[in-house]
């Protein structure tokens, strides 16, 4: 292109369309964010046939007009159209259906455009509930002797013809098909035109997001036509099923790990024989003396008879049992054990329930110490979620977390309440302990036994039900579980054994603190400052302090409730206070989550405190938390050293259940965070809360387990006595949606879930469950008629949440499944990396280091620092890989975890047949060790960035959020909400202005969130987005929007935000859209109807393109994948990766994770 053209692209672009089109071009200029700064958006269109629109972007009006011109000329000169100009000008009519003198018409006169033609055409489908229109191209030939190249598109609505159009190019048929078809429709109904005319301006843009400009390349846009013709003309698409199949009520597919084999009354009998007999020489043994005088000494055994009495002969025993007084390792073994010397120890199958992975662990491990036995090798074993270690079959007793019996339990609930395959039959006693926790898998498990024990009593398979707890409200459980007479259940009282436990407050001990002046710098710092003058009022602190502003302690009317950090350094100070004032005894200390307790942990051991806490000799520190391998968290059970003294810094984790030997003390924060979801803003609120007053005692008699002990809270006496009984179930304040996948899945015979949830014992809000099952059939896991989709079948058999499970499946067939077993377990837990107080800055631009540029991403960044990290530690090079966590702020232990996850997942990728189907079903896994690896053929694709973020994007639906100033984003809910300061995205690590990348406008987002406390004193706090990714339009698109609607621009997704730009390409992509998910359903249809996988095949809908006839009926037929089902499924994956890997310039770009 000549040069002169590029020095001044405003004149030539005038002088063609002076020429071509009779008038100056029209650049239409608005103000738009440019990284972040003011700046001008500017765009003129060229051409019409074909379509060329320039774009330029620059910090002055002036200056974004020229690119645009200049872009326009390049476009112009691409197409040949500035070197032969008069081909354009004396090119002969293409044919087509448009007449001669302009635009068509209609009935009443008005022309009609193409961009109206495509927008009316997906108002017709929707309002008579077709599916998106389909075009199918045909090339054809025209003139003498054929010669000339042509094109027939033909538009096809609900499988049936419509339209037709003809042209030179694809995009002139295209046109001229449309505008065919309006034309049509419009003589036949003009009404309904009139109410597309209406519905069109009724101002559906007034509260939109900034419009998000959308261009791509004729190479692009032709590739995906192609692939659209190509898959339209599939197997894997012509099978797809026309709406989701009807509800199945053929058990789920039964979990090995649960199922029992079928054994005759020969072997019980045998078996009960062996136990008997392991039960004399227990009781003989003169090793086991002293374990039998310690369980003998426990209070439960001295109720131990009448306890067992009553559950024998009632259905449901509520147990009122004290703290200490043995009900959690006792009861289990006493039931058992009745069994034993009955002669019928292999009919007794007890499990035990636990609200924690640890709790279930550690009790199991102590009652099969107690029973001279080895976990998984006698009687007991345990089930919790990663971790799987069953007893011997036939006479045992399973701890398990309340979670994991769900799962089985959905093995077990079919139709007409018949159990689906004897899995549960041979258990005859379900014990859920600490049952006044309240979370949300206990009240569900609680609904679940209800209808059991009716269905069990039906058979004459009667089950025994006990519900323990040290802090329960009888009245509240006993009216749940009456029977059909409307008797009450029993209850049965059952002392503790505890020592007296002194309580402090901050009253007691914060004043003596105060005063001794080594400690001055404690009640410097700001957070200790406040804190105690909102428990203790200002006249609490020493010196000037004190007298800074009035009281608002004790001598206010109310107690202030502002959401304040916790003063990290006076519960430190705590700490020390007691190590120093005692001589033996641990110290237990809760703290609301991970990063209190991080905090403490810092202070403790660098700053000054009186006592050499990093002296290993002296003191050992612990962490609790759920994130901790399990293995780390259970030295604590251990005895340590001789003269070391240990602070355990735990979350509510150590409240109930675990017992931690020689703990005498106890610090209590009084906090716990709380998640509160709001389902209509799809946030999360993450609020700070005081525990309950049944919480505080529970945390107290932690102290006076095996002697005398002393409490300290970090609150007012006064605050301590104004705290709530309980907190807030969690059934009412959580997001509901797996609890309605679980209930879908355990298939209630005749009850909707609105019905079922309805029957809890607390019961969520109507709305609560309303938003769920519509995220589930945003999802697709549910249909529009709350059925279970295959896809929603399948995604109940991986141990993720419904949104990170399709990620998965997704990384499976698209070829990069370690990668995204990886994200699905880095989502699935907190961000690996750390950020000390003290090295924030050193900490934030180590992981601002790891985010790839092209898609600044949280999740990336963590992927590829996990990834960098495990090329050591598979290796086996540990002390690299410490150092290299170390250096890089990351948490060992959660990328640990994230290890174990994998594995978990993949195995369940493999037991549910999703492997079979993905890499054109040559795949070939095979175990390393005690589990599989990621075959290579599935991991091809795992440095594709694009296809990584498409994943991420899969992931966050429907979280996503547009820019609309300096700062702050758009999303569907909030017009402003904030970057957190944590993710790589936020504004102070964007890309700089001198950078030649374009920062992407689009985030997803994990989640929403504010802090604010219980009282809601900072209900306006702002709105923060966490784990941010940035996306661009085409994978949004693709991946993101779940609803797309026509608009004459371009499209609207989500009824939120506006994709305009190129139509033809927004076409041919939402229609690309649509075939994806067309295929993808087939293939969750052929997984889930496998038939060497289901016992009966799945009740299947009709075909898409079915006709009546002679055909076999659609649910008598298989409708497995076929062999070249699956070839085209691998096909048609590898040509989207190609379409993500391109530019939207359409060339090549190689990019590495």
């Amino acid at each position: 292109m000549k040069q002169s053209l590029e020095g001044n692209p405003k004149s030539p672009l005038s002088n063609y369309r002076l020429v071509f089109k009779g008038a100056a071009p029209s650049y239409q200029t608005e103000a738009v964010l440019l990284n972040g700064k003011m700046g001008y958006r500017s765009t003129v269109q060229a051409e019409e046939d074909p379509l060329v629109i320039g774009i330029g972007d620059a910090s002055s009006r002036k200056e974004a007009e020229r690119l645009a011109a200049l872009s326009a000329i390049y476009q112009l000169h691409a197409h040949g159209l500035l070197e032969d100009p008069l081909r354009k000008k004396h090119s002969a009519p293409e044919p087509s259906t448009l007449t001669s003198s302009g635009p068509p018409t209609i009935s009443d006169g008005s022309a009609v455009t193409y961009e109206q033609a495509r927008q009316f055409m997906d108002y017709y489908c929707r309002r008579y509930g077709f599916g998106k229109p389909d075009l199918t191209y045909n090339e054809t030939s025209q003139g003498p002797r054929g010669r000339t190249k042509a094109w027939e598109a033909v538009l096809n609505v609900g499988g049936r013809r419509i339209g037709i159009g003809a042209g030179a190019s694809k995009k002139v048929a295209q046109t001229a098909c449309y505008l065919d078809v309006t034309q049509y429709l419009e003589s036949c109904d003009p009404e309904l035109w009139k109410s597309f005319l209406q519905a069109a301006s009724k101002g559906k843009d007034l509260g939109l997001a900034p419009r998000v400009q959308f261009q791509m390349s004729d190479i692009l846009e032709e590739d995906i036509r192609d692939l659209c013709n190509d898959i339209r003309n599939s197997t894997l698409y012509q099978n797809r099923p026309k709406s989701v199949a009807p509800a199945s009520h053929a058990p789920a597919a039964s979990d090995k790990l649960w199922e029992r084999r079928a054994v005759s009354p020969e072997y019980l009998a045998v078996k009960s024989e062996r136990l008997l007999l392991h039960k004399e020489r227990y009781d003989l043994n003169p090793q086991m003396e002293t374990m039998r005088n310690t369980r003998k000494a426990l209070p439960v055994y001295s109720c131990a008879e009448d306890a067992l009495a009553h559950i024998r002969e009632n259905e449901v025993t509520i147990c009122m049992a004290a703290t200490g007084s043995g009900k959690t390792t006792q009861i289990p073994q006493l039931i058992l054990d009745e069994y034993i010397r009955r002669g019928e120890g292999a009919m007794c199958n007890i499990i035990c329930t636990q609200p924690r992975r640890l709790a279930a662990i550690s009790v199991a491990t102590r009652v099969a110490k107690e029973r001279n036995e080895v976990v998984g090798k006698g009687s007991i074993g345990y089930s919790v979620r990663f971790d799987y270690n069953p007893p011997e079959e036939h006479g045992s007793v399973m701890f398990c977390t309340t979670g994991v019996f769900l799962k089985r339990m959905q093995t077990a609930l079919s139709v007409d309440g018949v159990s689906g395959s004897g899995t549960l039959d041979d258990v005859t006693h379900v014990l859920v302990d600490e049952v006044h926790e309240r979370d949300v898998d206990t009240d569900l498990l609680l609904v679940v036994l209800k209808r059991l024990l009716a269905d069990r009593k039906a058979r004459g398979k009667p089950l025994k039900v006990v519900l323990m707890s040290a802090t329960i409200n009888p009245i509240l459980f006993q009216t749940y579980f009456a029977d059909t007479d409307g008797k009450e259940a029993g209850v049965v009282d059952i002392p503790g054994r505890s020592f007296p436990v002194d309580k402090h407050f901050m009253d007691d001990f914060v004043p003596a603190l105060a005063s001794n002046p080594s400690n001055r710098w404690v009640f410097q710092e700001d957070s200790v400052m406040k804190y105690v003058r909102q428990e203790l009022g200002a006249s609490a602190l020493p010196g000037p302090a004190g007298r800074q502003v009035p009281s608002s302690g004790p001598e206010s009317d109310r107690l202030g409730d502002s959401d304040l950090e916790l003063p990290y350094p006076l519960i430190a100070l705590a700490i020390s206070h007691v190590l120093q004032k005692t001589s033996d005894g641990h110290v237990l200390v809760f703290l609301p989550g991970w990063d209190e307790i991080m905090a403490v942990n810092r202070i403790l051991q660098d700053r000054p405190l009186g006592l050499p806490f990093k002296d290993s000799s002296k003191f050992s520190i612990h962490l609790l938390h759920s994130t901790i391998p399990v293995a780390e968290q259970q030295v604590i059970f251990d005895p340590p050293p001789e003269g070391v003294r240990r602070i355990i810094l735990s979350t509510n984790i150590a409240e109930t259940s675990v017992t931690i030997p020689d703990v005498v003390y106890v610090i209590d924060a009084g906090k716990i965070k709380e998640q509160r979801y709001d389902p209509q803003r799809h946030m999360s609120s993450l609020v700070s809360a005081w525990v309950g007053s049944s919480n505080l005692n529970q945390r107290a008699g932690r102290a006076g387990r095996h002697r005398s002990g002393e409490y300290f809270g970090i609150m007012s006496r006064r605050r301590a006595d104004e705290l709530p009984p309980h907190q807030t179930v969690e059934m009412k304040r959580v997001d509901l949606t797996n609890v309605v996948m679980h209930v879908k899945a355990l298939n209630f015979p005749g009850m909707s879930v609105e019905e079922v949830l309805a029957s809890a014992i607390e019961p969520p809000a109507a709305e609560r469950v309303s938003a769920a099952m519509n995220d589930l059939q945003m999802v697709g896991a549910i249909d529009e008629h709350q059925t279970l989709t295959s896809l929603g079948r399948v995604l109940l058999q991986l141990p993720v949440d419904v949104q990170v499970g399709r990620l998965v499946l997704f990384g499976c067939f698209f070829r990069c499944l370690d990668q995204a077993l990886t994200i699905a377990a880095l989502i699935s837990n907190r961000d690996p990396f750390v950020s000390p107080m003290h090295l924030k800055q050193e900490a934030s631009q180590v992981k601002n280091s790891w985010t790839p540029q092209e898609f600044r991403s949280d999740t990336l960044a963590a992927l590829q620092a996990y990834n960098a990290w495990w090329a050591m530690q598979s290796r086996g090079e540990y002390v690299s890989a410490n150092r290299f966590l170390s250096d890089n702020f990351l948490s060992k232990s959660t990328l640990l975890l994230v290890d174990k996850i994998k594995g978990h997942i993949l195995s369940a990728l493999k037991n549910c047949g999703v492997l079979e189907v993905s890499a054109g079903g040559r795949a070939e896994y095979q175990a390393r060790g005690r589990g599989l690896f990621v075959p290579h053929e599935l991991n091809e694709n795992g440095e594709s960035l694009p296809l990584l973020a498409a994943l991420i994007a899969v992931a966050s639906q429907p979280n996503f959020a547009i820019r609309t100033g300096e700062k702050t984003y758009r999303t569907q809910m909030d017009k402003a909400t904030f970057i957190h300061p944590s993710s790589v995205n936020h504004r102070k690590r964007e890309i700089r202005d001198d950078s030649p990348m374009v920062e992407k406008q689009i985030i997803a987002f994990a989640e929403k969130r504010q802090n604010i406390s219980v009282a809601g004193a900072n209900i306006n706090a702002q709105m923060s987005l966490m784990t941010t990714t940035r996306l661009d339009p085409m994978t949004y698109v693709l991946f993101g929007a779940y609803r797309i609607e026509v608009t004459e621009r371009g499209l609207e997704c989500d009824d939120w935000l506006p994709i305009v730009g190129n139509i033809y390409a927004l076409d041919d992509l939402q229609r690309l859209k649509t075939m994806l998910e067309g295929c993808m359903a087939r293939v969750y249809e052929g997984i889930v109807n496998k038939r060497r996988q289901t016992r009966a095949p799945t009740p299947v809908a009709p075909r898409e393109e079915e006709e009546s006839g002679d055909e076999e009926p659609s649910d008598t037929k298989d409708h497995s994948l076929s062999s070249l089902e699956v070839k085209q499924l691998d096909l048609l994956t590898r040509d989207i990766v190609r379409i993500l890997n391109r530019n939207p310039n359409g060339l090549p770009i190689v990019r590495h994770v």
